[in-house]
């Protein structure tokens, strides 16, 4: 019993020793493609040739070509390059509050436009646009589609504070909008009909 654990013990170290001293895998042959071409290389010396150089630089090319390419943060226009009408709607978003009775007043334009225009200073001011939220849910019925959706746009950038409009808003969402005004921002143009000649 005691020979059988002796020979045991030294197979054990035996196998310890030779497993420590096995050399990796490297590449030995290579099978040469006729007519010249790349060598033809079995999976072990691919795996081998892999370890050697990890970090190929046509690797490296070929994955940076694979990023996604990401869009280009939008650009502040440059006050060289804003209108009167900009620079004005930018001052006025900053005065805030007092602002918000002209702006108002402005909501119930004959002209599209100028509705729009409103709305989008009134988005700006936030939560302090809440006095104009009845104007503005009014204006989620109007004829103009941009109008329709800046009102939208901007009672949900007031926030809270604009919650009197959510069944407007919720009507909006889940049923058929209003038609959209066909001749855009104008009227239609008036039709001049002749009059028929005066009898003589």
């Amino acid at each position: 019993m005691g020979r059988f654990l002796t020979i045991l013990v030294c197979l054990a170290w035996l196998t310890a020793v030779t497993g420590c001293t096995r050399q990796p895998p490297t590449a030995r042959k290579e099978i040469q493609v006729p007519d010249g071409g790349a060598p033809v290389l079995t999976s072990e010396e691919r795996t081998a040739r892999g370890m050697q150089s990890p970090n190929e630089p046509t690797l490296i090319a070929r994955a940076s070509y694979q990023q996604p390419v990401r869009p280009p943060l939008p650009t502040i226009k440059p006050l060289e390059q804003w209108t009167d009408q900009d620079a004005a709607g930018d001052a006025l978003g900053r005065i805030g509050a007092p602002a918000v009775p002209s702006l108002i007043d402005a909501l119930g334009s004959i002209d599209p436009a100028v509705r729009r225009k409103a709305i989008e200073v009134l988005g700006r001011m936030g939560d302090e646009a809440a006095p104009a939220v009845p104007a503005l849910t009014v204006l989620l019925d109007d004829p103009d589609l941009g109008v329709r959706k800046a009102a939208a746009r901007t009672l949900g950038q007031i926030g809270p504070a604009a919650k009197d409009a959510v069944p407007a808003l919720m009507r909006n969402l889940f049923e058929n909008p209003p038609p959209q005004q066909t001749w855009g921002d104008q009227p239609p143009p008036l039709q001049v009909v002749p009059s028929p000649p005066a009898p003589q």
